[in-house]
């Protein structure tokens, strides 16, 4: 079963695209590593996803919710 998608306009910097343009790597891959390594999505070889979204590691993934943590995103709705 398809998994249903959010889509959203974002305006990204300058300075983002050039990093990526820099290390040749689409916007679209970096922002989706980092939402996989965040939520901890994996995307197993046996049962590959469509979306696009896989983890890039144990490590990647802890350092995604320690940045996230850190910045403060849990707490400020509370």
């Amino acid at each position: 079963m398809p998994r249903a998608r959010r889509i959203i306009k974002l305006s990204l910097p300058d300075e983002f695209i050039a990093l990526c343009r820099r290390d040749g790597v689409a916007p679209e891959t970096v922002l989706r590593g980092f939402i996989a390594d965040l939520y901890g999505i994996v995307n197993w070889t046996s049962a590959p996803r469509q979306d696009g979204y896989g983890s890039n590691g144990s490590d990647e993934r802890d350092k995604a919710q320690t940045y996230y943590d850190r910045v403060g995103y849990p707490y400020w709705n509370r």
